[in-house]
């Protein structure tokens, strides 16, 4: 039998799990599509793809002071704050989406020159991401209402409203791509349609959520300068985390591109398949975060750091099990990705180092969560880049000089891995974050 911590945590992490996994769904199912139209296609929402990625990497700016603030205000039982709360997050993140709009409607070409891209994928990017930039207002405002969800411990909304969207985007995508069902052809433009009306209603079915008081947390329009200042003092240290670490992935992925086509190939195969495990790692670091905020809320500094651990338990139980997996049988997995043989040898490799890296990966990111949910989020972006950095990339250049071989990349991944859960489990046990907490402004 459970316990009941064990449920609470498990009834957060679940859904938040399958929510991402659905958003990654969605991303895949276009690329099949795609994959029957042309390689240009391909390649054009291939970047567009990565744009986006940046793009959540600065939503974190706002996303994570909400949630730490709303889950402090939720625990402490003071709901109109994190009403208002709400409501000011979502005003921010309206303003921030701003700049990225026009520069998406009107500049999108220069994404694609900027990243090397042929002149027929700069065309094709071009239309492709002037569409999706239409929905950036309602996607940054739509992220600030799904981290309000979590903070108040409603992870399951979110994973209905992403079904939806899904259902409709597969149907509208299939439709408009390949002119089924009585609706034009329009190729990589159908399929940009098709993920903007998706975002379109999934924002419509979060507004609905609020504006109805569907959940536990729902809009009191009322801007608050002191609050939005709590937003942003917890959140910028944790946007400024997710595009050094965006970046520094980058350039991570040119050391190994170094090593050609194959080995390439091998690691994003390898990579896609780490990514279903990274899945329980996201549902247990937002379970972690909004736990911890609350405790706080309530002034419950053990109840925090208990369900801190006893999520960290059941993350390393849940990704420990997918490492074994990747170590035992990495060929049957690489093998559902592709059926080149110098690929999957490549893969193989990869998933067998990083297999053995998932229980540290677990703690890492729920530690992380919780940290965040603390509100000390320079502590975790000191932590993360600096363990990034002097870690792993100089470690991975250094060593990939000396001996010419990949191997010695994933060695220092390997290795920084394991010195971060290190960290973050040194500071998170001395009880650092208390002393760190940046809830006050």
């Amino acid at each position: 039998m459970l316990d009941s911590r064990t449920k609470k945590i498990l009834s957060l992490a679940v859904p938040a799990a399958f929510s991402n996994l659905f958003d990654m769904i969605q991303v895949i199912v276009d690329m099949i599509m795609l994959g029957r139209v042309s390689p240009v296609a391909i390649a054009a929402a291939g970047i567009s793809m990565q744009f986006l990625g940046l793009l959540y990497a600065f939503m974190a700016s706002f996303s994570v002071g909400n949630s730490a603030v709303i889950a402090r205000f939720f625990g402490a039982k003071q709901y109109e704050d994190a009403n208002k709360t709400a409501f000011t997050s979502s005003v921010i993140a309206f303003l921030i989406s701003i700049p990225f709009t026009i520069l998406g409607i009107f500049f999108s070409k220069y994404v694609f020159i900027f990243m090397g891209a042929s002149k027929e994928v700069v065309e094709a990017g071009s239309v492709y991401l002037s569409i999706i930039a239409l929905t950036f207002p309602v996607i940054f405002v739509e992220f600030a209402l799904y981290s309000s969800l979590n903070a108040v411990g409603d992870t399951k909304t979110p994973l209905k409203i992403v079904i939806v969207a899904n259902l409709i985007n597969t149907f509208l995508a299939y439709s408009l791509i390949f002119g089924k069902f009585g609706f034009p052809q329009l190729g990589i433009k159908g399929a940009a349609i098709a993920t903007a009306i998706s975002y379109y209603v999934s924002f419509f079915l979060y507004l609905y959520v609020f504006l109805k008081k569907k959940s536990n947390v729902s809009f009191y329009p009322e801007f608050v300068k002191d609050y939005a200042k709590r937003v942003l003092n917890i959140g910028i240290p944790a946007g400024l985390e997710r595009v050094i670490t965006y970046f520094s992935f980058l350039l991570f992925v040119k050391m190994i591109a170094d090593y050609g086509t194959y080995t390439l190939a091998g690691y994003q195969v390898g990579l896609r398949i780490e990514g279903l495990a990274f899945m329980p790692g996201f549902g247990f670091s937002i379970a972690a975060m909004t736990l911890v905020g609350q405790s706080l809320g309530a002034k419950d500094y053990k109840e925090a750091e208990e369900n801190a651990w006893q999520t960290a338990k059941i993350a390393s139980i849940f990704m420990g099990i997918m490492g074994v997996f990747m170590v035992v049988f990495p060929e049957y997995l690489a093998k559902i990705f592709t059926d080149d043989k110098k690929v999957i040898e490549e893969a193989v490799l990869y998933l067998r180092i990083v297999g053995l890296t998932q229980i540290p990966l677990a703690i890492g990111f729920v530690l992380s969560g919780a940290l965040r949910g603390a509100g000390a989020t320079k502590l975790t972006l000191i932590i993360n880049t600096s363990s990034l950095w002097f870690f792993r990339l100089l470690p991975a250049y250094i060593l990939s000089k000396m001996f010419g071989n990949v191997l010695y990349i994933y060695y220092a991944m390997f290795l920084e891995t394991f010195v971060k859960a290190g960290m973050l489990y040194y500071v998170f046990k001395k009880g650092f974050w208390r002393r760190l907490d940046q809830w006050k402004t």
